[in-house]
């Protein structure tokens, strides 16, 4: 930087040490680059000087942080060399809590001071998707009257009116300043042109770094009131300011007179806050004096900020500063819940000689304080700043996120975005995690002569409750220009590491409602849910990104078995490298207690491999196998009924029922997985007999099950398919010639029917692979949850004959 130029600065500021001035102030006062000098140019992959592109391959997070988002495209107003953004802030609404609205500058001057505007992005989706706009009539970029726009804050009220609040410049010299506020009435579509909250009487002051707060506490004297905060600067008191509070009534249309809130007058960062009593406080940065340290204090009003007590003493503090990053060292950043009078405080500080972010928290709404401690873990000498904190309505969750370089030791200018949690109230912290997957290139952003400028602070829009994330807001800029950035972090406990997953990566609006059936959610309704594909690794809002992980678990067909080539033959395939144990069964009389008439009164089965080997062989399942049987669970009810347990190496097998003596009958043949837990599966099932009208058509039923999700949820992909003009090719001489199909689900409910399959899903089901080879056979590709599932062939126009109906698994 080149020396600064004082005569340059309004007479009001020729004394004032620019370190204590916010960078939003600088910015303002800026005069040809007297000041801050414009963001370097770099030349990216792809040739270009300000592409939006990553900076370098992203790293692999923490399951518990969801993507770092990119708030949208600059705005096409801003001039093409001004598209940088900085200080950030973010706001969740307290009464709809995927309702957030982020703000920040937008385009810093190349030649010349301040920012071209303010900006701000609207998620109504809990931070998924963004829409992104300039503050209308705010500077004249967005056609408003003033010259420049810095240091945004945005608040939302119980009834989700947003105020975004900004520092403006009011005259082309840029000497005079004021604090306007904009209002929006229909959820951040559209705001009114801003209202000035404050306006000096004349130019021997300078307002700077102001903040904002609302009363949201209804049954309270001074609900809904708006109170802005702000440091006063002049020559008077060149080594800090008073800071002033100024405050409305009438959500922002007119405010009272400003007045001090101590009568100290070295003073900065004032951050005010609300608590559950209606008393406000305002925690801020005292600068001290050659007799006095520098600390940070806190007043309380008991009035909800009309008047103040005396100045309480929170804890003795060393500033820190980075040595080539402009910081906000005298920015804390505080926060109160909506259930205890509870505050809690951060800070960038040298504790023990090094670079910390501390905590610390008053329980009696700020008369006492804790002893500070460290909440970031980072390396020894390594930097940390611009801290900012929240907190759940219980007071139980804190999230603290902040600026930290330990991911690039020996860098003064890499920086990574971190977060630090805890549980308990702040009793005891969480490791820190990482919440970027590419690190930020301070160098990338303007230049002050105090370092590079990110900006003074950050903003985080606090948990609510498990499910809910917490959102930070932070400048990044691996686009090749400082752009905000947000991330969703869920922050339940590791242990409940799904929970946390989930959170970060869905919506309120999605979890509860999008599932394919009353299972854990399913946002993608891609029959896996939330278990499953954080089990899987998968995408939880992408249905393409799916491994299906259901299992056939029980096949079965119930039909009406005849003699010779009308016997009932199921064909199954084990799938897999390890063998698997089964039990194949054939029931008859069980089924007359089902209201089943004409059964087969004594079933015999046998079970061939591929080769057409007898593998076994049974007749009345007591006289073999008894005692495994039994303890299987599958024990048939009737003595006469047949089951045999194997266990099989993977390949293909075919299960015979027949009546013994040449009996007829209905029967139901089955083949249950016995080692649900083991590798292969059972992933195609098929059964030839007749098919018979009324009660003699052939069902099939089969269950999925055995997947990762809650409560073994999972889903396959499946096409069910019924032949029978096919058969004809394979000798069978009264093959069923025009089959229909229907497909239920447990409750009886038809989901799908198909008579001639060309006529829905024809390229899907060629695609497969498995497509019928005559028009008229049907067959239907669908996913199926875990549950049972039911599928009724039978003939056109009550036609009869042979059939075969089959299961494939496909996914």
């Amino acid at each position: 930087m080149p020396p600064v130029d004082r005569a340059k600065l309004p007479p009001n500021l020729r004394n004032l040490p620019l370190h204590r001035l916010s960078s939003g102030g600088l910015m303002l006062l800026n005069r040809d680059n007297n000041l801050v000098l414009p963001p370097r140019s770099i030349t990216t992959a792809k040739g270009g000087t300000t592409a939006e592109e990553a900076a370098s391959a992203p790293v692999a997070l923490d399951l518990r942080i969801g993507l770092n988002i990119r708030l949208g495209n600059d705005p096409s107003p801003l001039p093409s060399n001004m598209r940088a953004q900085a200080e950030p802030h973010i706001a969740r609404a307290t009464s709809n809590e995927d309702f957030l609205v982020g703000v920040f500058q937008e385009g810093r001057f190349a030649n010349g001071g301040g920012a071209v505007d303010c900006g701000y992005s609207v998620s109504h989706d809990g931070g998924l998707t963004w829409t992104r706009a300039l503050i209308p009539q705010l500077t004249m970029t967005s056609g408003g009257p003033y010259f420049r726009a810095t240091d945004p804050v945005v608040t939302i009220n119980l009834i989700n009116t947003v105020y975004l609040e900004t520092l403006v410049a009011t005259d082309p010299q840029f000497i005079n300043g004021a604090i306007v506020l904009s209002k929006s009435t229909d959820g951040g579509a559209t705001f009114a042109a801003p209202v000035v909250a404050y306006r000096p009487g004349s130019n021997s002051v300078f307002p700077d770094k102001e903040w904002m707060a609302i009363n949201t506490f209804p049954g309270t004297a001074t609900g809904s009131r708006l109170l802005v905060t702000f440091s006063l600067f002049s020559n008077i008191n060149s080594n800090g300011a008073p800071i002033m509070r100024v405050y409305s009534d009438d959500r922002g249309a007119t405010w009272s007179s400003p007045a001090a809130i101590s009568t100290e007058t070295t003073l900065q960062g004032s951050q005010p806050l609300y608590l559950p009593n209606g008393n406000c406080v305002v925690v801020y940065w005292n600068f001290g004096s050659s007799q006095q340290s520098e600390r940070l204090e806190a007043v309380i009003s008991t009035n909800g900020g009309q008047s103040f007590g005396s100045p309480i003493f929170i804890t003795s503090a060393v500033e820190y500063n980075e040595p080539s990053i402009r910081t906000g060292s005298f920015l804390p950043s505080a926060a109160a819940d909506r259930t205890t009078q509870n505050i809690y405080v951060v800070y960038q500080t040298l504790l023990g000689g090094n670079p910390r972010i501390a905590f610390t928290r008053s329980t009696n709404g700020g008369s006492n304080w804790t002893a500070p401690v460290a909440i970031s873990d980072n390396p020894a000498g390594s930097g940390v700043f611009n801290p900012a904190i929240n907190v759940s309505p219980d007071g139980g969750t804190i999230t603290c996120v902040f600026y930290d370089h330990r991911n690039n030791p020996g860098s003064h200018v890499l920086v990574d975005l971190y977060l630090a949690q805890s549980f308990d109230f702040g009793n005891t912290w969480q490791p820190n995690v990482r919440l970027t997957s590419v690190s930020t290139d301070a160098s990338l952003a303007p230049l002050t002569a105090n370092g590079y400028m990110l900006g003074d602070y950050l903003g985080l829009a606090q948990t609510t409750r498990p499910t809910v994330p917490a959102v930070p807001i932070w400048v990044d800029t691996r686009t090749g220009n400082p752009d905000p950035f947000i991330t969703r972090a869920g922050i339940a406990p590791y242990s409940d590491l799904v929970t946390a997953w989930e959170a970060a990566r869905e919506s309120l609006v999605q979890v509860p409602t999008t599932s394919l059936h009353a299972q854990s959610p399913d946002a993608d309704r891609d029959g896996e849910d939330n278990q499953s594909e954080f089990a899987s690794g998968t995408g939880a809002n992408n249905p393409a990104s799916v491994i299906r992980t259901g299992k056939e678990l029980d096949l079965s067909t119930r039909l009406h078995v005849e003699t010779g080539q009308h016997v009932g033959i199921a064909g199954f395939i084990i799938n897999g490298s390890a063998s698997k144990k089964v039990i194949v069964r054939a029931l008859g009389p069980t089924l007359a207690q089902f209201g089943v008439s004409g059964v087969l009164q004594d079933p015999v089965l046998d079970l061939y491999d591929s080769s057409k080997s007898l593998v076994a062989s049974n007749d009345n399942w007591k006289s073999s196998q008894q005692t495994e049987i039994q303890a299987s669970g599958y024990a048939p009810g009737d003595n006469r009924e047949a089951a045999i347990i194997q266990t099989l190496a993977p390949g293909n097998y075919s299960a015979v029922v027949h009546g013994v003596s040449s009996t007829v009958g209905a029967a139901l043949l089955e083949v249950h997985d016995l080692d649900q837990a083991g590798a292969s599966l059972i992933t195609n099932i098929s059964t030839r007999g007749p098919v018979g009208t009324d009660a003699n058509v052939m069902i099939g039923g089969f269950i999925v099950g055995g997947g990762l999700g809650a409560n073994g949820d999972g889903s396959s992909k499946v096409l069910v398919r019924a032949l029978g003009p096919e058969l004809t090719s394979f000798g069978i001489a009264d093959a069923l010639q025009d089959p229909e199909m229907d497909l239920f689900d447990g409750n009886g409910n038809l989901i799908a029917s198909n008579d001639n399959w060309k006529a829905l899903q024809q390229t899907a089901i060629q695609a497969t692979g498995l497509a019928p080879a005559d028009e008229r056979e049907p067959a239907i590709l669908t996913t199926l949850i875990q549950g049972n599932w039911t599928a009724i062939v039978r003939g056109k126009n009550n036609t009869t004959g042979v059939g075969l109906i089959e299961v494939y698994r496909i996914q």
